[in-house]
């Protein structure tokens, strides 16, 4: 099968992974096929330089013993579905008998000491190597449910990030999505990830950085109208060590969201392509496929009422909507 022809249907092209993922134009395809070119020589080079690159592996935490009813039926779940993919917990320093189907992954207690610890994990290079021959992650908090096997495929879609969408407004969800996607029930690929992670690239340009004001620098500019010469060597000053990466690059802005309290997805979803222009997260209409989080029944009628790939927060959002299905 031969190449698309510049401004042909995607979905006659022979790519039928472009008119999935909504690529329709010549000039869309071809930045594609470029990252997907990158991509290929990414995980070349890891199996020239290590074992072979295994598909994907299902990481699922866990904080405390025993299990809840609902994390027992979250992980009934699992196992119906995903349970012929590696799976491992991470949370625990010591593999109970009850999850001996599991492998353990164990990183230091006192990431898994409150939410926020375990955000600040979902940010680390440390956790992203531990799996570095996986092609991906699925993320599975015991608040998820998944119902059905066909994870290898999502893994072929080609996405670096993949989370239910959010709602802009929870009372009224007709308003529409905020972004994608939550981290709860998330599918990640571990060497963009990586890429992210590693990242040299500003954030922002240093001018523009340079120039703008936070709540201190605001005072000290208006108390500076009267030296002008002074303040053009402090903006200079500032936007040299903003191109230098102080205060502009992702090491800092990872440091800031555990600083701020702020969940690790809400960098996945709006910070992760800052630093890596091709990283790939689908569109709500797409991501309504992997899973759903809050108002489910506008989700169902939304994705042509059929269920998702899974779901994150079952008991907490309409409970009601996922008991007929829920495995007891």
């Amino acid at each position: 099968m031969g190449p698309p022809v510049p401004g042909g249907d995607a979905k006659s092209s022979g790519y039928p992974c472009f008119a999935e993922r909504g690529i329709c134009s010549a000039q869309e395809i071809v930045r594609t096929c470029r990252s997907i070119y990158a991509r290929h020589n990414q995980v070349k080079n890891n199996n020239e330089n290590g074992p072979p690159v295994r598909q994907v592996a299902v990481v699922v935490p866990v904080v405390r013993l025993p299990l809840s009813v609902d994390e027992e039926i979250s992980l009934r779940h699992l196992r119906r579905h995903l349970g012929r993919f590696d799976r491992y917990v991470i949370g625990l320093q010591k593999m109970p008998a009850e999850l001996s189907d599991f492998q353990l992954k164990p990183f230091p207690p006192s990431y898994f000491t409150g939410r926020y610890a375990y955000n600040r994990l979902l940010l680390k290079k440390e956790f992203y190597r531990s799996f570095a021959h996986h092609e991906y992650i699925l993320i599975y908090q015991l608040d998820c449910l998944v119902f059905t096997s066909n994870l290898e495929e999502w893994c072929r879609k080609g996405w670096d990030y993949v989370g239910a969408p959010w709602l802009k407004n929870l009372d009224d969800p007709a308003q529409g999505f905020l972004g994608v996607g939550n981290g709860g029930l998330s599918l990640r690929r571990v060497a963009s990830a990586l890429t992210v992670l590693t990242s040299k690239q500003l954030l922002e340009d240093p001018n523009e950085r340079g120039r703008k004001t936070g709540r201190r620098s605001k005072l000290l500019y208006e108390n500076l109208d009267f030296a002008p010469q002074l303040k053009r060597k402090i903006v200079a000053t500032k936007t040299f060590l903003h191109r230098c990466g102080y205060h502009n690059n992702v090491s800092w802005h990872v440091r800031q969201h555990a600083k701020t309290k702020s969940n690790e997805d809400l960098f996945w979803a709006f910070d992760a392509s800052k630093v890596m222009a091709n990283f790939c997260i689908p569109p709500p209409n797409e991501a309504l496929k992997f899973s759903f989080e809050t108002a489910p029944r506008y989700c169902f009628e939304l994705n042509s009422r059929r269920l998702p790939f899974g779901c994150h927060a079952w008991s907490k959002y309409d409970r009601e909507f996922w008991e007929p299905f829920l495995l007891k």
